[in-house]
């Protein structure tokens, strides 16, 4: 097997132990503020609103810093960085002992981590060019089965074991993502930078957004996407719960969001042998599309297996939109700065994640839950709009 190749599953390997890793915990969130004392509904609605809007907070702004560190130091050390940061922080999360304490350590962890935006650049900068489109596409199906298992996983721990026992595990699976970087992942880049360590590497390089259009839609894009697909997932359970009159409502969501992700990982799997029939920005503009158009029927769903088919399609196309947007971003950027090209992208898909949930809690008391799936399609549709008028299909 090639060298290349090894690195690259090494790097698959850790991605997923990461991302399964973090989904241990993360569901579980609501119930241990409640162990932490929050018990009032409004306050918990508050808390938990708080501590997920922190940690994407301070995604948002040190992806670019840790994206302009990969150029001109190395990504394998970023990917090192996130996954061994991220061990140290959930481990110390684990021994919370208030709100506060767990509210200051998720801006940690959202400053120290953001593993997918590592990984990326260290795939798109290890892969021969002609494998960039389908190797993103396989690292993006491993990222999609780590958000459909770790939760399931996640669940039964926190059961079995208590909600702390959450946070030890995915410090574990984090820790263990770290080793296989530190011995199996092999990096050919060497920085272009051998002078001594100054300030000014801090400072992110936004140069590529002035520069390129198409780099600048596809960063806005990937805000864009992230929000659709995160706009919708926090009323789900409510909606499901309004469909069945509060009947099986835990399994019949949990179902629909496994589907779903299941879905969207054979996609994302496919996205680049599509893509190089059709190229990747034509593809790129149906999914989005295809996607707002799925979302639509959902509105209107009256039965919780109709409302299932639709997810399950809506994912198909996100699933993927996702990669193609990498795709882009590496047929677009020189090699030498597609760290901070993906650290800005990283930033806006933490962006979207943090605004998609509140904007549509909004609209979930104004207008009902119907007008947040019809908002959603209408984000999607003019994410397809900027795609067919801004991008140029390769």
């Amino acid at each position: 097997m090639d060298g290349w190749k090894k690195t690259f599953y090494a790097i698959l390997g850790a991605e997923f132990l990461a991302i399964a890793g973090f989904g241990t915990s993360t569901p579980i969130i609501p119930l241990f503020l409640q162990d932490l004392g929050v018990t009032d509904k409004n306050s918990l609605n508050m808390w938990v609103g708080a501590v997920n809007f922190a940690s994407s907070f301070s995604l948002a702004f040190m992806a670019p810093v840790w994206g302009k560190l990969a150029d001109s130091y190395g990504r394998k050390s970023m990917l090192l960085r996130a996954t061994a940061g991220g061990g140290l922080i959930l481990f110390l999360i684990g021994f919370s002992q208030s709100p506060w304490q767990f509210l200051v350590l998720r801006v940690f962890q959202g400053a120290v981590t953001g593993t997918i935006a590592a990984a990326n650049v260290l795939v798109a900068g290890i892969v021969p060019e002609e494998e960039v489109g389908f190797r993103l596409g396989l690292l993006q199906t491993g990222i999609a089965l780590g958000n459909s298992l770790g939760p399931l996983a996640g669940g039964y721990l926190a059961e079995a074991f208590g909600n702390r026992a959450a946070f030890f595990n995915t410090a574990l699976m984090l820790v263990a993502a770290a080793l296989i970087v530190r011995f199996w992942v092999k990096e050919p880049f060497i920085s272009r930078r051998r002078e001594k360590f100054r300030m000014r590497a801090l400072v992110p390089d936004f140069r590529p957004l002035f520069e390129s259009r198409t780099i600048l839609t596809l960063v806005v894009l990937a805000g864009l996407i992230q929000m659709g697909i995160s706009f919708v997932l926090p009323v789900l359970p409510l909606y499901v719960q309004q469909i069945t009159g509060g009947y099986k409502v835990a399994s019949t969501t949990g179902l629909i969001i496994g589907v779903s992700a299941l879905a969207s990982a054979l996609a994302s799997a496919l996205a680049s042998r599509i893509a190089s029939r059709m190229g990747s920005a034509r593809l790129l503009f149906f999914s989005f599309l295809l996607a707002s158009a799925f979302h639509v029927p959902q509105a209107f769903a009256w039965r919780t297996d109709f409302l299932l088919v639709f997810r399950m399609l809506a994912a198909v196309m996100l699933g993927m939109a996702i990669p193609l947007i990498n795709i882009l971003l590496a047929q677009n950027t020189e090699r030498s700065r597609q760290g901070s090209v993906y650290g800005l992208a990283s930033s806006m898909y933490a962006v979207g994640l943090a605004a998609g949930p509140m904007i549509s809690a909004v609209i979930a008391i104004g207008a009902g839950y119907k007008a947040v799936f019809l908002c959603a399609a209408l984000i999607l549709a003019g994410s397809a709009w900027l795609a067919r008028r801004s991008l140029k299909n390769r």
